[in-house]
Parts: structure tokens; sequence; C-alpha cells
């Protein structure tokens, strides 16, 4: 019973001294700035925020409506609007976009049933673009 009491007390005292030069060793210190302290984190991912309106005046064919058709599939971030009165001015346009959150604007206009005329514009008070579509 000697020898095991011994071997007992000096595995003990073995792992207490381990204990101690481990905890003089591995002294962690902390830093004065908490997480909570420091500013949220940015996300690196770019997030696409320009919304395009597309649409159209009353009485377009079924050409210029395939075409405005496409182009809505070309553009992921497209919103579409039915159609608008052919009598409306133009500033009416404005405000579907402010209501339907859009930045820039695709407005297809149909003259005589012959000529399409195609406005691209940034809707706030951006410039303005107008085109003759052929072909």
């Amino acid at each position: 019973m000697g020898k095991v009491a011994k071997k007992r007390r000096s595995l003990a005292a073995e792992a207490k001294n381990r204990n101690n030069e481990s905890n003089e060793t591995n002294v962690v210190v902390l830093d004065a700035v908490r997480y909570s302290d420091e500013p949220p984190l940015k996300r690196n991912k770019w997030i696409n925020k320009q919304r395009v309106l597309v649409l159209a005046t009353r009485g377009i064919t079924y050409r210029d409506r395939h075409l405005m058709n496409n182009i809505k599939q070309l553009l992921p971030h497209s919103k579409s609007e039915p159609k608008m009165e052919s009598k409306d001015s133009t500033l009416v346009v404005n405000e579907i976009c402010e209501i339907k959150n859009c930045n820039k604007c695709l407005f297809f206009e149909n003259r005589k049933r012959k000529d399409l005329y195609m406005w691209a514009s940034n809707v706030p008070n951006g410039p303005s673009a107008k085109f003759l579509v052929e072909n």
C-alpha cells in the first residue's frame, strides 16, 4: 500500500506542477476592443439597384410587341406596365416610374401604325434619347 499511495501522490504532484506551468506559459491577454464595438462587415457582392420600366402606348403592332417582350426577357431587372394611353403626355411616364420604383425607362411609341420610336431615359431628371426602330 505504501508504494501505491506514493505513486498516487507523486502523480498528483506532477499533474499539479504541469497545470501551474501551463497556466504560466499559456497566459492569454484579451484585446481592449470588443467585437460589438467594431463596425459591421461589408458585403463583397455587388447588388444591382437599377430597375428598368418597359412600357408601350396603345395600338402598337404585333411585331413591336414581340420586340418589347424580347427586350423584357433580356433585362432581368425590368418591370413591365400594361399599355399607356397615347393621348397622355410623356410626363406621365415619370409618375409611373416613381410608382414602380424604377430608375430607368424604355418607352415604345407607335405613330400612324408605321413608325416605332423607342425612348430611353433616366427617370428622375436625367437625359433621354429617342430612337427610330427599324427592321
